[in-house]
């Protein structure tokens, strides 16, 4: 399990949602904030999305990849 969330919290409870989602996992690997994204610029703000990207695309060809 990997986890993504915007570090400025807001009001779609996505980084709590995050969190939880994160310390009920079985099998961990990373929690990563991406610091001063709001969750809906984690969609469209290059800088942002650069951020989360840089840590899901690694996650994603360790474990996907055939």
């Amino acid at each position: 399990m990997q986890v993504v969330v915007a570090g400025r919290l807001g009001t779609t409870f996505s980084y709590q949602d995050g969190k939880t989602l994160w310390e009920r996992a079985r099998h961990k690997e990373t929690f990563h904030v991406v610091d001063g994204a709001g969750h809906y610029e984690l969609y469209d703000m290059p800088e942002y999305v650069t951020d989360a990207m840089n840590r899901l695309a690694p996650f994603y060809r360790k474990h996907l990849n055939a």
